[in-house]
């Protein structure tokens, strides 16, 4: 049992995963409930750990406010499912105080729990939509490990000295970002930062993807291309110019919006981007013929953040050019 619960305790402190919150299940939020309820409701404390919903836009015309989650679901440490969820604000049509839920596509989950056990939430690292469901039934080996930590609560930070991020943490991160942005570029930071906690770094890295990703549109810099899921998830990635482990900086004008294919291609200096900021891809990448992807992009302007001031900066291309793109040439 301590070997279980040790895993499971290095299971929570992935880095790809925020810090975990929970909620000891209600028997409405089991299928012991009767009626068609269906979903895990969700107390107004934990909502500052997920996406903003405005719930004062609902109205008897408009009773929800709701977005989609993409969610990887874990029963104990295993994988049982990777779904699209329903995240929603109710409020019976404007007849009583708003109520977040979490719902759509939770069977796998829901099916198996009953009441008391313990659905623990964490949000990717990489993206704001992006949540681990892991739910620990009271028979689970891990389960004693998990309630010591929850103690007397029903609901909150499983670990309470270490709180996920919250949506005041990831304004102030946006509030710091424009202001870094407002100021003379640094391809790479001067002094190595002291070490940051795991929130600050999540909000920071957020802040940077959500905005590059927003000036780009959606859309690719280099191939132009925009794919869009129904779920109004999108294909694109948020790419550092000089990457963090270089000592880059989450400055809008430290990066990129692109596919992930040409995200990695760019990471390892297959492709670059000239002072006259048109694609460049070196002599030795073109030479390979399983490289036609690639070269046909070769002298192609890219596409520009749509806010002149934030555009791609040209010490960061330089930059990129020296230390990944000239040992193909």
């Amino acid at each position: 049992m301590g070997t279980r619960s040790s895993s499971f305790r290095s299971f929570l402190n992935d880095p790809s995963w925020d810090a975990p919150f929970f909620k000891r299940l209600a028997r409405n939020d089991t299928p012991e409930a009767p009626g068609h309820q269906s979903g895990v409701v969700l107390p107004k404390s934990l909502r500052q750990y997920l996406p903003t919903l405005n719930a004062s836009a609902t109205s008897r015309a408009i009773p929800t406010a709701d977005r989609r989650l993409q969610a990887e679901m874990f029963v104990g440490m295993e994988r049982v499912a990777e779904n699209d969820l329903r995240y929603q604000i109710q409020t019976w049509g404007g007849t009583r105080p708003p109520e977040g839920r979490v719902t759509d596509g939770l069977g796998p989950l829901r099916d198996r729990s009953g009441t008391d056990d313990i659905l623990i939430f964490q949000r990717s690292a990489e993206s704001l939509e992006r949540f681990r469901l892991i739910l620990v039934r009271q028979e689970a080996d891990e389960y004693p490990a998990v309630d010591s930590m929850a103690g007397i609560r029903r609901w909150g930070p499983l670990i309470e000295s270490e709180p996920p991020v919250s949506q005041d943490a990831l304004t102030l991160a946006n509030s710091e970002m424009e202001a870094v942005a407002q100021g003379p570029f640094q391809s790479q930071r001067s002094v190595v930062q002291r070490t940051e906690s795991r929130q600050t770094r999540i909000a920071r890295n957020a802040a940077f993807r959500e905005r590059v990703r927003l000036e780009y549109g959606g859309r690719c810099a280099i191939s132009g291309i925009a794919i869009l899921a129904p779920s109004g998830r999108r294909e694109v990635e948020s790419a550092h110019v000089v990457p963090v482990g270089e000592r880059g900086v989450d400055d809008v004008r430290n990066g990129l919006a692109l596919t992930r294919t040409l995200h990695w291609a760019f990471d390892r200096g297959l492709l670059g981007v000239l002072p006259k900021r048109v694609v460049y891809v070196p002599k030795q990448v073109r030479e390979l013929a399983e490289n036609s992807f690639l070269a046909k992009f070769n002298g192609r302007p890219i596409c520009e953040a749509r806010t002149a001031a934030l555009r791609v900066h040209p010490d960061a291309l330089d930059w990129h050019y020296e230390n990944r793109v000239r040992k193909w040439d």
